[in-house]
């Protein structure tokens, strides 16, 4: 009796871990969308310059940074095929690229017009393919059709 009940409080706690990997991935993703979201509807302000509308995305972009270090803590790694083992590996230049992208976001938010925007815009997204370069596997390519 006392195996069955270790069996199934195994089985309990690896279908736990199985779903909080599946849920760390989903978040990951649902925070990387929701960043390129935000800089698809800055790059739309460059050109229609609305300061309101530019912190609305730009708070945006600065709360999904505080999110990115957490969602790639010390153990969540091994759930991610396109998240690079640098990531705990260089824990300490992950979390810098983190926190340069946090101060890049919030660096949007004291733009005056649209070409500040586009300044500003093009070092925050220069720092996001910086860290996709170090801290992401490339998707395999797609099979021609």
């Amino acid at each position: 009796m006392k195996r069955v009940a270790s069996a199934v409080l195994l089985f309990a706690v690896l279908g736990v871990a199985a779903a909080s990997a599946q849920d760390i991935n989903a978040d990951r993703a649902a925070v990387m969308r929701a960043n390129g979201a935000g800089v698809a509807a800055l790059r739309a302000l460059t050109t229609n310059f609305d300061a309101a509308a530019v912190k609305v995305q730009a708070a945006i972009l600065a709360g999904n940074g505080a999110k990115i270090a957490a969602l790639f803590a010390p153990g969540t790694d091994q759930t991610n095929p396109q998240a690079s083992p640098a990531i705990w590996t260089d824990a300490a230049g992950f979390k810098v690229a983190a926190d340069k992208f946090t101060a890049d976001a919030n660096a949007l938010m004291t733009v005056s017009d649209g070409a500040g925007l586009t300044a500003a815009l093009a070092t925050l997204q220069s720092n996001c393919a910086g860290c996709h370069k170090a801290y992401r596997v490339a998707a395999p390519p797609r099979p021609a059709p």
